[in-house]
């Protein structure tokens, strides 16, 4: 299991962002500003802002 930051193409990850928070233009107000990590195992298990 590796944890890695995400600095480019954080949109990839919006199924996963609306599963927390289901407003959209919430995230949006946030995703750019804060600093994102994805827990991967083969392939992405988590993520967080």
């Amino acid at each position: 299991m590796k944890i890695r930051e995400v600095n480019e193409n954080k949109k990839q990850f919006i199924s996963l962002l609306l599963l927390a928070d289901e407003q959209g233009n919430m995230i949006d107000r946030y995703l750019e500003k804060g600093t994102m990590y994805a827990l991967e195992d083969g392939n992405v298990k988590a993520e967080c802002v």
